[in-house]
């Protein structure tokens, strides 16, 4: 009998093994075949795990009412791992465990000083994946999540995966470690007085940063003001009170998050996220995971939004129906940043090999009983310390690379989410697929489904 329903229908399996669907080929008339017959038919198919029962019930019973294609089985998708990443003692100092749910961490600017000895933040372990199945048995490996080695950073020590001041100073939390830096404080607006800020420390701004000036930070910057067209970088992240009036003038970048109440005609790029309570307009924002803009009010018009994971916004567009572009998956700038790496890790590697076969070459001369001379005992301990500086920048190098291509493997998985509206002319980006929006639409969510730009409306 499995033949006779061959003749009518065929199965075909998604490319993902999650979905199986049954399509007709030709009017099945009056033929009918029992669910026992089915379930053969799937199993002949290859079709063995997820069957869902009511469907092969309606199919068996009135195999005419249903609408073809119809889903026949599907499968448990692959769980990936969440990252593992560094938590700081802020996140919890004043709340129980169990209540940092509470917390809004978005309005944070002002992060306390710490003492010698203080617990400043801990690394959270990666999580192992969990498998799947698909339709046809096959188990689905689940990703792990991206690990990395905990350092101890700047004015910290270790204990276990705890990080702890050893002198005091302000915490700057960073990708991979936790730095407690001094404090560069101006209280009041930079000027010719105060001129560019170059710290290898933290710096606070009270007041504003007018246009043209530079602040450079090897930890944090904090501004309790207005920004203007002025150029803003840290290592660490950026927190800014007020807002960025930029005139597409200079550009605000921070290796981990940056923080504002606005961004108007900005360009600011993150490292990791980007926090915005009000309101982005026509600025280029770019985040190395995730853009929020759902404050209060929460709207992002003209310019380009692009993240790899997430874009969380209350109003996407307006009435006006502006030209507004949002883009998931790799950053415009990861190819440029990706050929660095690989080139700054070629580099370390060479210098590695020349230095490695200098003490050989110095030390081969000990052994045979020759003393070095001061001038050669000088360029012993140079050689070694160029030798772990060659090996240090390897590594991070090579740990970043591995990060990027952790997040090319996932670039599918990002999502869109506009809570209020979703205006037309908005154009949604998925690595190389497009989807222009041209009808507006009440809290959506856009995602990458199957090859396709899919929007979904609660």
């Amino acid at each position: 009998m499995e033949e006779n329903i061959r003749d009518y229908f065929k199965v075909k399996v998604s490319e993902d093994k999650l979905s199986a669907q049954v399509i007709a080929m030709a009017p099945p008339e009056d033929a009918v075949w029992s669910y026992t017959e089915w379930e053969a038919f799937l199993k002949d198919e290859g079709v063995t795990f997820g069957l869902i029962e009511k469907n092969i019930t309606r199919i068996s019973q009135d195999p005419q009412s249903v609408v073809y294609p119809l889903e026949i089985a599907k499968g448990t998708p692959p769980g990936h791992g969440a990252s593992a990443y560094i938590r700081p003692a802020d996140f919890y100092s004043e709340k129980q465990q169990g209540e940092t749910e509470n917390i809004d961490l978005k309005n944070v600017i002002d992060i306390p000083m710490v003492e010698a000895g203080d617990f400043t933040g801990e690394k959270v372990e990666a999580e192992p994946g969990k498998n799947g199945t698909a339709v046809d048995g096959e188990e689905l490996k689940g990703k792990d999540g991206l690990d990395f080695v905990l350092r101890p950073g700047k004015n910290t020590r270790l204990e276990g995966n705890a990080v702890y001041a050893v002198e005091s100073g302000q915490v700057s939390v960073q990708k991979k470690t936790i730095h407690v830096y001094p404090l560069y404080e101006v209280n009041g607006d930079i000027d010719l007085k105060t001129g560019n800020i170059d710290f290898t420390g933290n710096i606070t701004v009270r007041g504003n940063v007018p246009s043209g000036f530079e602040l450079k930070s090897k930890g944090d910057i904090r501004v309790f003001g207005t920004v203007e067209a002025a150029f803003l970088e840290a290592q660490g992240s950026i927190y800014i009170s007020a807002g960025v009036t930029a005139q597409q003038k200079g550009s605000i970048k921070a290796g981990q998050d940056i923080h504002a109440t606005y961004l108007n005609e900005a360009n600011v790029s993150a490292g990791a996220n980007v926090h915005v309570k009000q309101a982005v307009m026509h600025s280029y924002c770019q985040a190395g995971d995730s853009v929020y803009c759902d404050g209060s009010k929460g709207q992002v018009v003209g310019g380009m939004i692009s993240a790899v994971n997430h874009i969380k916004v209350k109003e996407a567009g307006n009435t006006m129906n502006t030209p507004t572009s949002f883009y998931i998956g790799i950053p415009h700038d990861q190819v440029k940043r990706q050929k660095a790496l690989e080139s700054a890790l070629l580099e370390a590697k060479e210098e590695s090999e020349k230095v490695t076969s200098l003490l050989r070459a110095l030390e081969q001369k000990e052994k045979e009983g020759d003393g070095l001379s001061s001038k050669e005992r000088v360029m012993k301990l140079r050689a070694k310390n160029t030798l772990d500086a060659s090996k240090h920048k390897a590594r991070d190098a090579a740990e970043d690379l591995q990060e990027m291509l952790h997040v090319s493997q996932n670039v599918d998985s990002g999502t869109i989410t506009v809570e209020k509206k979703l205006h037309s002319n908005v154009d949604i980006h998925f690595g190389k697929y497009r989807r222009k929006i041209n009808t507006a639409y009440e809290k959506a969510t856009i995602s990458f489904q199957q090859g396709e730009i899919d929007l979904s409306v609660v």
